[in-house]
This record gives structure tokens, sequence and C-alpha cells, in this order.
């Protein structure tokens, strides 16, 4: 089966990006292998190389004796003679480029070399900008090569451009005009990057080949609009020659494919997208309707029944005409925030159907909404505690429920993290834990007479990007817990989410997003774990994991489970079956090992529980076997 190059495989919004070895490998084939190995690593999707035949481009005075000319000639045909390489060296790069998955890129500089370049069967071929108006050399190496070509717009004014795109596209309808400025390093004054805009006229698709130092113009250029972005890649920008100047280290490559990555990430898509970072923020800052006075069921709303307080939690300003007139479907108490399910038929706990699940599950709540959710008298009842919570006088049970605590993440103003280096905070953090067991321990009695589970999130974040030891956090964290006394309590750590959603905003985390981190974690201390499938899809799409193979790497572990969808690195607790989760693969791995479960959509209690109810109804076909 022949290869898909991986320029066939750029969608909208990606980015295809070109290490440009050109004439960096000083001559030795060995040196442009070294190169494209380092583009390899460091994320590009293709590597390009030159091909000329000196005495096919200029007459034979100036390559007899270049001092016969201008200066620069006598700088660069020596160089371009001493590094042309041998063409079994070409055959040799053509194949290892197969074996890095790197798409294979020549430019020819002359009909000769476009015979030969289309020996090696290239995915593109590019054409150098002072052949843009070589119409004879692109017709001919079109024609013989017959794959997506790449012209770059260097040295020549709009007008000039735009006939030679009129040209290209008799002989092609796959090219690229690449923004380019011929010099080398180019002045960041010279580049006019908003003439993409109009580059785009001319072409199906546009890019930019830079020359001047840095990266910040290519990932600007990609933000306007190029899709394909060639840069030169050298060993060591300060050797001599023609390029090395203009050209990015590995390091500076990595880099470069990082930005773009990023840059993909802040573009998006054309729409307005609400995270669930800023539905917090919205309930935490956000003005609702709430009742004035006592409402009856049944009663009429107006205006002068209503005030604007926080929690966002309710109908919203704006929403109050829409409801103006309407009648309550329920009694609200002075204080109690207004939604739209007070319009609706009652529906309240009482009224759900009882669910006929294989193994032990439940529902999340908190202790000041328990009395709510305790007429449910789920097999499980999972708490998920503030750090006053653990502090409290709470004691209420149920005999017909398991108890599962999830300890606090956050800790007055900080963050809980067994993984700090920061004495302090990893003893704040030890002392709330062992509160949490201590209260786990005093509510037992009320509860179904099995072990009692405390979920907690271990640690291991950062507000910043940084490179990090996942197992050096590990290993803080297992330092940490090595003392608690846990008796009959089971200590649950959970996995953890790449882009979490902590204090208002997005952060980094570090440790326990890894399978592997997690499994040698656990059975080094000899604990079992909780699995957010959430959590774990988000590190997957992050990594490019299956979740299915995280599944099967933390499955021995696997003691209690959060069942929510997700999207993209950081949509956490997305409806199930509105997300990017396949649910029957991943059952066809949980249905193997015993485990207890709730729900964990995101406000999935709200409205008195529709989002659970709504999970639960949707997983009730996997009801009978995996759940």
């Amino acid at each position: 089966m022949q290869r898909l190059s991986n320029y066939a495989k750029l969608g909208p919004g990606d980015f295809y990006v070109v290490a440009e070895v050109g004439i960096n490998h000083n001559g030795s084939a060995d040196e442009a292998l070294w190169l494209m190995r380092a583009a390899a690593k460091a994320g590009a999707q293709a590597v390009k190389f030159q091909k000329r035949d000196l005495k096919s481009i200029y007459i034979t005075k100036l390559i007899d004796d270049a001092n016969t000319a201008e200066w620069s000639f006598q700088y660069l045909l020596p160089q371009l003679k001493e590094l042309e390489l041998a063409e079994t060296d070409y055959e040799r790069l053509a194949s290892a480029a197969r074996e890095l998955e790197l798409d294979f890129i020549v430019t020819p500089f002359d009909p000769h070399s476009a015979d030969f370049v289309a020996s090696l069967k290239p995915d593109l071929v590019k054409f150098a900008s002072a052949d843009l108006t070589n119409w004879p050399l692109i017709k001919h190496a079109l024609h013989r090569m017959g794959c997506p070509a790449l012209f770059s717009t260097g040295m020549w004014e709009d007008a000039t451009i735009r006939e030679c795109a009129d040209f290209v596209r008799t002989l092609s309808e796959d090219f690229t005009l690449l923004l380019c400025q011929s010099t080398y390093p180019a002045p960041f004054t010279a580049l006019n990057l908003r003439y993409l805009a109009t580059l785009s006229q001319y072409a199906p698709r546009v890019g930019y080949s830079g020359h001047e130092r840095g990266i910040e113009a290519s990932v600007l250029a990609y933000g306007l609009g190029a899709s394909v972005i060639e840069k030169h890649i050298t060993r060591d920008a300060s050797q001599a020659g023609p390029d090395h100047r203009a050209s990015l280290e590995p390091a500076e490559f990595r880099m470069l494919m990082k930005r773009l990555h990023q840059a993909r990430e802040m573009l998006g898509r054309d729409a307005k997208v609400v995270t669930e970072g800023e539905v917090l923020n919205r309930e935490v800052f956000a003005k609702s309707l709430i009742a004035r006075r006592e409402l009856s069921k049944g009663s009429a709303l107006r205006e002068t029944d209503v005030d604007f307080r926080c929690p966002g939690k309710g109908l919203f300003p704006h929403q109050l005409p829409a409801y103006v007139g309407r009648h309550l479907m329920r009694k609200k108490k002075p204080g109690e925030y207004i939604t739209a399910d007070d319009f609706a038929e009652e529906n309240t706990l009482q009224d759900w159907p009882r669910f006929n699940f294989a193994k032990q599950w439940g529902c999340k709540c908190r202790f000041h909404d328990f009395e709510d959710y305790s007429v449910l008298e789920t097999p499980v009842i999972e708490f998920h505690c503030s750090d006053k919570d653990v502090l409290s006088s709470f004691m209420q049970g149920s005999k017909r429920s398991a108890l599962v605590v999830h300890a606090p993440e956050i800790i007055g103003r900080e963050l809980f993290d067994l993984c700090s280096d920061d004495p302090a905070k990893v003893e704040m953090s030890r002392n709330i834990l062992r509160a949490t067991i201590d209260k786990t321990r005093a509510l037992a009695p009320q509860y179904r007479a099995v072990a009692p589970k405390v979920v907690v999130h271990l640690g291991g974040m950062s507000i910043s990007e940084l490179a990090c030891d996942t197992l050096a956090l590990s290993r803080r964290a297992e330092a940490a817990l090595r003392d608690l006394n846990l008796g009959d309590i089971e200590l649950l750590p959970e996995n953890l989410p790449p882009r979490p959603w902590y204090l208002g905003g997005q952060w980094f985390q570090y440790g326990f997003t890894k399978p592997e981190d997690m499994a040698e974690f656990c059975g080094g201390l000899g604990l079992g774990m909780t699995f957010d499938v959430c959590h774990a899809q988000l590190y997957c799409h992050l990594v490019g994991l299956s979740l299915v193979e995280y599944a099967k790497i933390v499955a021995p572990y696997v003691r209690h489970v959060h069942l929510s969808d997700a999207h993209g690195v950081a949509g956490e607790g997305v409806q199930i079956d509105e997300g990017e989760i396949d649910w029957d693969a991943l059952m066809r791995v949980l249905e193997k090992i015993p485990f207890s479960w709730v729900p964990e959509i995101w406000s999935g209690h709200s409205d008195h529980g529709a989002g659970t109810l709504i999970a639960l109804k949707r997983l009730e076909r996997y009801g009978e076997r995996s759940l």
C-alpha cells in the first residue's frame, strides 16, 4: 500500500511544518541524516533538500571563474560546488525520510535535476523564489512529478506573483504559495505578514517560508492563515555558510512546534465556547433570580417577586421577561434561586426511576444536600467535601449505602498538594487528609458495613508550564502518605486531568496523569485507585493514547470509577454520549473488573439532579454486564 503523505492529511486549521535542511548538511550525507532525525524528533512533518546541476544553471564563465562577477558569486558559487550531495546520497535520504515518517521534498533548480528528483518520487516539489518566473522549469517538473507543489514568492512584487499563480493554476490544482523574504537573515520590518491575506486569493493554500531569526514570525503567520510553515534547521547556527544564520537549531525547532500547537489551541474554531471554568466563575459572580418572598406552587411569577443575587445558578436577569406570568410548579422559599425547571412539571428525586445496575452504583452529593439524595437509597453515596465539611458536625447516614468520601481539593485559598516542594503546604495537606480519614471513620457506622473509601487528588499541579519529573512527584506523595493511619479505610488516589480547572482558571497538571505513574504508585503502596474516565480521556487526547490502552494499564488497581464524557484536553464532566469517549470499547475493559461507581457530570446536581439522571439513563444500556 502506498504511504499517504503528511501533506495529504492536512485538514482545516492544521499546520504542516517543513524542516529545510537545504545545504546546511555542509556536504555530508551523515550530517543530513542527523538533521532529518532532529527534525522528526521535533515534530516536523517534512524535510526539504535542494538539487542543482550548476552547469545547467550558471554560465560557463562564472563556473570557471566566479571572480569575474560580483563578490556575492565569489562567496556563493564555490560553496554550492562543495556542498552538492551525490545522487546516491539523495536516494539514501529519501529512504530515511520514509522510515522517519517524514515527507520528502526537494527543490530542483534546473530540468536535469528535476528529472533526477522525479526518480526519487518525492511527496512534494518545491520551487525557489528565484524560479517563480521560470515557467519552463515549472512546467517540466510538474509534468514529470505529478505531485503537489510549493512556491516561494520572495524577490517578486504582487503583480508578478499573481501572474505566476495564474500560470501554475493551468498546470495543477494543488499548490501552495509561500510568503517569503529572500534575505538571510531577513529583517522583521520586511516580513509584511499581512500580505498573506492577499496571497490567499491567488492559491488554494498559503504558507510562510521564514528566513528571519527566531520563531515568532512563523507562529504569527500561522495565526494569519499560513498552513504550511518552512524553516531552515541546522546543528549550529554559528557555522559558516549562507543559510546557517537564518536557521533554527534543534531545540529552537522543538520550541517552534510547541508554539504552533499552542497557537492551534488558541485559534480554536469559529465559535464562542463557554468553558467549564467559566461556568464555575459564572456561578460565583453572575446574578440570577431569587425569590424575594415565599412563592407558592401554582402562583404566577411577577417582576416584584424576585431579586437578583449571586450565585448564578438560576435564571439570569435577561431571561426574566420570558418567565413573567408563568406558573411555578414548586414552592420557593425566600432566597432560593429560581430555575427553568421550577416552571416544568414537578420532578423531584423521589420521582426518579429505580435503576438495576450490576455493580455497586451511586450518586455524588454534599453534606448539605444529602437529605435530598438519601431518598434514592443508592447502593453507594459519594460525598464531595470542602475543608470545612470534614471538620463539621454532620453525622447523617443510610444503612443501604456504602460510604465514599472525596477529600477536599482546596484548603482555604490553597490547593491540596502532597507533591509540593513546600513542606508547609505538604503538612497542611496531610492534616486535611487526616481530618478526612477521621471524618470518614466517624461516619462509617451510619452506612452499610463495607470498608469506606476515601478518594484523593494527590497534587502535582502548577499554574505555569514547566519541565517536570512526574516520578519525583510520586515519590513526594508516597513519603507524605507513609505514616497515615488508614486502618479499615480504603484510600483511593484518583488519576487527574492534564489541564484542570482550579481557583477560577486553568492549570497544568503533572502528577498522576499518566497511566504508568498511577499503576506504579498504587502498586508500590498496595493501594487501589479511583479511575476517572473523563480525566483519562483528556490525557489521552493530549498525548495521542487510546483510552482503552489507558484503562488496560490501570485496570488491576481500579476500585472506584467516576463516569462522565470528555472533549479536547480540558472539557471535563461532559454528559454521557456528548463527548469523545467510545463507551462500547471502554466497557469491554471495565466489565472484567469489580468496582463501585458514580456519574460525575459537570453541574449534574443542578435542577434536582437533572444532569445525573440523564447520565444514569444513558448508562443503563451497560447495566446488565459492565456496570
